[in-house]
């Protein structure tokens, strides 16, 4: 009696499982799709904007990383990477993230060349069906003003009153408080909010490239105070982590990491 008890129990949880399973791959499947959707929306538009202002050439990275997709993450995440270069943009490094079975990531880095007086621009927009995690940040270690930045800055602190409509993520990272500036964005957000956080981040790509555009060469002593605070802002990342960091440590372990980090994500190296 107690094998045919156990049997029907196991057939029960089996058929509870595959039920399950039938209801959810078609949701999977849907936010699988909205992430790809969304995805090619903000690539496609920020490589259309690049390419209207800049001469970009190809950056080469080492074949290990150009795909990361390990079997310690149970193939659960696939990071691909698309490098180039340019005068004014030392680097511009966009990633295509899957995480999961349907989160998709958008991350955009762009990076100056030191001879000019520009901040980083540093994206991450994670799209999780219909949800939203939005990430744009400035990073400005060199602190140097001129009217170049104030009035490209300007434009981006323009487009706060409505950011400051969402839930505003916690960020437990102190000691880059002075670094990252105050119109930098970290919030949460639904499917409903897209054609607005869209044209918010339209706003602020464009005002970065224009300020790029317009940036003057730097006299070598403020050009060394811009590499020494990005190289060091760097630095200081991979000491104390970040989430993004912490992620390629789980993925690439430690030195990989360190490597990754400096030489693919910032090019310092």
């Amino acid at each position: 009696m107690i094998f045919k008890i156990l049997k029907y129990f196991l057939l029960t949880i089996l058929g509870i499982i595959i039920v399950t399973a039938l209801i959810a791959t078609p949701l999977i499947i849907k936010a699988r799709s909205e992430g790809e959707r969304m995805y090619e929306k903000y690539d496609r538009y920020t490589q259309e904007m690049l390419a209207q202002r800049f001469q970009l050439q190809p950056h080469p990275i080492k074949p290990e990383f150009q795909t990361i997709h390990p079997w310690k993450a149970l193939k659960l995440f696939k990071i691909a990477v698309h490098s180039q270069k340019g005068e004014k943009l030392a680097r511009v490094n966009s990633l295509d993230a899957t995480m999961g079975l349907f989160m998709k990531m958008y991350t955009l880095l762009l990076r100056p060349n030191y001879n000019f007086n520009l901040p980083m621009l540093s994206v991450d927009f994670i799209f999780i069906g219909g949800k939203r995690v939005y990430v744009m940040e400035i990073i400005d270690p060199a602190h140097i003003e001129d009217d170049n930045i104030r009035t490209h800055y300007a434009q981006m602190r323009a487009r706060m009153p409505e950011v400051e409509q969402f839930e505003e993520m916690e960020v437990n990272m102190e000691w880059c408080k002075d670094i990252v500036t105050d119109f930098s964005i970290h919030l949460k957000a639904e499917r409903a909010d897209d054609d607005l956080l869209f044209d918010i981040y339209k706003t602020y790509l464009n005002a970065y490239l224009s300020m790029a555009q317009k940036a003057e060469p730097l006299s070598p002593d403020l050009s060394r105070k811009v590499q020494e605070g990005i190289e060091g802002y760097v630095s200081t990342l991979l000491a104390k982590g970040g989430p993004a960091v912490n992620v390629f440590n789980t993925l690439l372990g430690p030195e990989k990491q360190q490597e990754y980090v400096r030489t693919v994500m910032f090019g310092l190296d």
